[in-house]
This record gives structure tokens, C-alpha cells and sequence, in this order.
């Protein structure tokens, strides 16, 4: 075998082994309106969105809809919570909670909640979470239910939990939760401490909230939280309602006032989800970002962080991922 031979054959076979390396992504997310993304222990991505959910391995989409068992395919939520030594997805829709179990990507099986079989008191599913110890949140349009182990803890004196529409609801790194109103800000709740009847609120005119429309809400390991709002956001760094609140605002680098997810990455960035578009912030600085800088859209419903510290963005027109400084967008086909 001559010289030009062998020089061409190494090329063939390298060429070969990199596209072993790269594999072809198959599929494509179920629905450009992304409402919510969890990444589950395995790292599997999950996307909540107006035509059921999907789950994205790096190289491979898998879409699953009510035809598979889901109450309904319009998505507002999905969290996860422990049962027994498995995993099991809470997703949130317009007609109930849908229970899912699976292996990986792969869904297995899906059992609904609904008011007629459970302790849920509406259908209609805005927001859900699971805490630190054991309960599983669920807000809806008639109020707040909680499931602890085989019980329903329902408060008949909630009628303030009742009055305004549950927007988020976020697990502290103990056993206080903490419930998001539109139009009465933050309540905690403890569920040591009879959670439904026994509530402190940050509200006006004892908390500097930049309103009482509390839209999404982060908090960390410390018990720090970040607060969205419609007209601005805020950081609070006690556990007295009254004391160290910081606000933000358009003036101070804000990308919009109108803040509808939040979430940080364990290494001082906390990303912002507006109406028009998302900011970066690290304590100091805000470094905003748009489509025209490869967002989806501009819209921002819901933030997740990646295992190797990247970002994902749920969007009205679809979902983006940015890795360093590389976007990459993912829509429906």
C-alpha cells in the first residue's frame, strides 16, 4: 500500500470515529411553549409545555401527551418527589396532577390526581412543589392542598390562601415552604408547625416588597430568597420580614420589571426571567440577553440549571440552552 494510500484510509477511519463521537439528535420538543423544566437525577432534562411534556438525554426527544396518560397536555408545572427508593415526576396541568414513573427518558407509567381521587381541591393545577420533608405542594385555582405521606392536610381557615392565585411555590433547606401570591405577596408555611392555619406573610407594610404580585420565587441553601414581582426584584437575606431586603430595578441593569422566574447556580449568578427577555446577575452586574442574542423568545416562564452549571430557558417560542457562550434552540418540528 503506497504512502497516499495510507494517508487517506487514517482520515476515512477518523472521520468515522467522530461521528460515532457525535451522534445525530433525533426528535424535537413537543411544544414551543415551554411552562417548565426540571432536571431530575440522572440528568434527564424535562419540559413541561402547551402539548404535553418531553424528556431530552443530549442526543435523544421523547414526547409524551395525554394519549399516553397525562390529565392533559397544557403543562404549568413538574417537580419530583421520592417514593419509597424511586423517583416520581409531579407534572401540573389544567385538569389535574399526573404521577410519573420512569426509568431514564423513558416513562413507564402515569397515575392522574384529580379532586374526584384525591385531597386536591381544584383541578386546575398552577403550581406544585415538593419540600424537604416529605410533602408534596400543590396550588390551585381554589386554593392550597398538601399531601404528607397518605394524608391530605386541607385548612378550612385558609380563606386569605383562598382569595388570591397561587403563582409559585419553593421548598427552604428545612421545613418552611414558601407560597407566592398574586396580590398578597409570600407566606411561609411550616408543616412542623400546623402549615395551614399558623402562616407569616411578607407583605406590605411591614416587607419592601417592589409589589405584592409575587411571581416566582428562589431560595437557597441558606434560607436567601430571591423574589420576582411585577414591578421589580428583590433579595432577602433574614428571616424578619421587616429587615435586609435589597430591590432591583430597569435603573439598576434590570432587563424588565416584570419578573417571571428566577433561579440560581450555587456559584453567585442568579438568572432573572422577564417578560422581554433574561438578565444575568452576579452580585454586581447584570448582563442582559434577548432573541436577537439567541434566546428563543422573549419571553421567560422558567429557568433550570444543568449539572455542568449551564442554563436552560423556557420560552415562549421554545427552549434555549446556554453553554458558555454558545445558545442552542430547541423547537418543535
Amino acid at each position: 500500500m503506497n504512502r497516499l494510500a495510507i494517508i487517506f484510509l487514517s482520515i476515512t477511519v477518523i472521520l468515522i470515529s467522530c461521528n460515532k463521537d457525535e451522534p445525530e439528535i433525533t426528535g424535537s420538543i413537543a411544544g414551543n411553549h415551554v411552562t417548565a423544566i426540571y432536571i431530575d437525577e440522572n440528568g434527564i432534562r424535562w419540559f413541561g409545555t402547551d402539548n404535553g411534556i418531553s424528556s431530552y438525554d443530549g442526543n435523544v426527544w421523547k414526547n409524551y401527551s395525554d394519549n399516553d396518560g397525562l390529565p392533559c397536555n397544557c403543562i404549568s408545572d413538574i417537580d419530583a418527589r421520592q417514593i419509597e427508593t424511586e423517583s416520581q415526576l409531579m407534572v401540573g396541568t389544567s385538569q389535574g396532577v399526573g404521577l410519573v414513573n420512569k426509568a431514564l427518558n423513558v416513562i413507564h407509567s402515569i397515575t392522574s390526581l384529580t379532586s374526584s381521587n384525591s385531597g386536591l381541591r381544584s383541578n386546575r393545577i398552577l403550581t406544585l412543589a415538593q419540600d424537604k420533608v416529605g410533602g408534596s405542594w400543590f396550588g390551585t385555582d381554589d386554593g392550597l392542598s398538601v399531601q404528607f405521606g397518605n394524608n391530605w392536610l386541607i385548612g378550612d381557615k385558609d380563606s386569605l390562601v383562598k382569595e388570591f392565585e397561587i403563582t409559585d411555590i419553593a421548598a427552604g433547606p428545612d421545613t418552611i415552604s414558601y407560597v407566592c401570591f398574586y396580590g398578597r405577596g409570600i407566606a411561609l408555611m411550616d408543616l412542623d408547625v400546623d402549615a395551614l392555619t399558623t402562616v407569616t406573610y411578607y407583605e406590605h407594610p411591614l416587607s419592601p416588597l417592589p409589589s405584592m404580585n409575587v411571581q416566582a420565587i428562589f431560595v437557597d441553601g441558606y434560607n436567601y430568597q430571591w423574589i420576582g414581582t411585577d414591578n421589580g426584584l428583590a433579595f432577602h437575606g433574614n428571616f424578619d420580614p421587616s429587615k435586609e431586603w435589597q430591590l432591583y430595578y430597569e435603573s439598576d441593569g434590570l432587563i424588565n420589571k416584570n419578573v417571571l422566574s428566577l433561579k440560581s447556580d450555587g456559584d453567585g449568578i442568579t438568572w432573572i426571567g422577564t417578560i422581554a427577555g433574561v438578565s444575568r446577575f452576579d452580585g454586581e452586574e447584570f448582563i442582559n440577553y434577548t432573541s436577537v442574542d439567541g434566546l428563543a423568545g422573549d419571553t421567560v416562564y422558567c429557568i433550570a440549571i444543568d449539572p455542568d452549571g449551564s442554563a436552560w430557558f423556557g420560552t415562549n417560542n421554545g427552549a434555549s440552552h446556554l453553554q458558555g457562550d454558545v445558545w442552542t434552540t430547541y423547537r418543535e418540528d
